[in-house]
């Protein structure tokens, strides 16, 4: 459902390094600012291999996202972003025939998208985080869950793994220490990914430097990766034989680029491009995929309307 975003390339190349006065260690953490709201838009193709599984043509399939993050403090002082899915566009090509989405448009809608991409749009979760930015928690996540009176306890698992998921795309690829250009680290992470179950992330990452990029400095990562399936474990780390109907290859390979507004505190800009191979029902299945999300606006959460008095 929640499959982070895509775009922009040609204008990379034409970004040059700041003064040499910065080569001191910054810290690249992600950090929402209360007060503010957010506006993300993500870009995703996405290919499907369909004729390795026996099929007569390949799928495609092209999403245009828009998220909205809302960001306040609580009674606790913690910080917490309410991220909501404020639109989503969608085009799939199959079999020679072209299928499209449009969640403010519904009806005009294929009834082969409205299936899979009907629910998402409007839905959304909160992560809270401490005084110092570390993640806590993720909450409100009744807008993913099905059930109505008894709640799908499927859907509760899925809705907190599309949380997870989209919070570790956005810090995809950042040190966990103050870095200086130059400096190279790697990220090994495990990200639970809806069906596929728990997967192993590693990067290589570099801080290629620091650039002026849209009137702002910022820190510019490259990385590159795997992505493997790992065994499901418990709360005390006990391997499960959990079978999966779908799951990441040892061969799945990962890269991009990141621009860290320093200022801001927060990604301007993230590319991601993907070689993914799946097996499904133990039969591989290629898929290629590219994500680019991008911050289109950061402005003042805007107050709500006084009551009006009689």
């Amino acid at each position: 459902m929640l499959r982070t975003a895509t775009l922009l390339a040609t204008s990379l190349f034409c970004l040059t390094p700041c003064c040499p006065a910065q080569d001191s260690p910054v810290e690249l953490k992600l950090h929402w600012e209360p007060g503010l709201s957010y506006l993300q838009e993500s870009d995703t193709d996405t290919t499907n291999f369909l004729t390795a599984l026996g099929k007569t043509t390949d799928q495609k399939l092209r999403l245009h996202q828009t998220t909205s993050i809302t960001v306040s403090k609580n009674a606790e002082e913690r910080t917490e972003a309410k991220v909501l899915i404020t639109s989503l566009l969608g085009e799939m090509s199959f079999e020679g025939k072209t299928y499209v989405f449009d969640s403010k448009n519904p009806g005009s809608s294929s009834p082969q998208l409205q299936r899979t991409l009907g629910s998402t749009a409007g839905k959304g979760f909160t992560l809270v985080y401490d005084a110092k930015d570390n993640f806590v928690d993720a909450k409100n996540l009744g807008s993913m869950v099905t059930g109505d009176i008894e709640p799908d306890l499927n859907s509760i698992a899925t809705a907190r793994q599309l949380a997870t998921l989209y919070r570790r795309s956005l810090e995809m690829g950042l040190p966990k220490i103050p870095v200086s250009p130059g400096d190279k680290w790697i990220s090994d992470e495990i990200v639970p990914f809806p069906q596929a179950g728990t997967v192993q992330v590693k990067l290589n990452a570099k801080f290629d430097g620091i650039v002026d990029r849209e009137g702002h400095r910022q820190a510019q990562i490259a990385f590159e990766g795997t992505m493997k399936s790992k065994p499901d474990k418990d709360s005390t780390g006990r391997e499960l034989e959990t079978e999966r109907s779908v799951t990441f290859g040892d061969n799945s390979k990962v890269n991009g680029h990141v621009f860290f507004d320093l200022e801001r505190k927060t990604i301007s800009l993230a590319v991601f491009s993907a070689a993914i191979q799946l097996k499904v029902e133990g039969k591989p299945m290629p898929v290629n995929q590219q994500v680019t999300t991008r911050l289109v606006s950061m402005k003042p959460t805007a107050a709500a309307p006084e009551a009006v008095k009689p």
